[in-house]
């Protein structure tokens, strides 16, 4: 994986995590599976938490960041 942390929307499906749905994420590690289905992230979340073994349909990567800077 590059240097750079690569950011997602993190739309999870586990319940027992349901307080992350829809939380900005840092991807820390990938694995890549047999096929896109297979395909599992370590995450780290804004609170500190990381959790690995994500799968790539709990990830949203179509996150854009909204420019919150004025024009000067």
């Amino acid at each position: 994986m590059e240097e750079k942390n690569k950011k997602a929307l993190f739309n999870t499906k586990i319940v027992a995590d349901m307080k992350y749905n829809g939380e900005i994420v840092t991807i820390i590690d990938f694995i890549k599976g047999k096929d896109i289905y297979c395909d599992r992230y370590s995450v780290k979340f804004s609170d500190g938490t990381i959790k690995d073994n994500i799968m790539s349909c709990e990830l949203d990567f179509n996150f854009k960041q909204k420019n919150k800077e004025r024009s000067r």
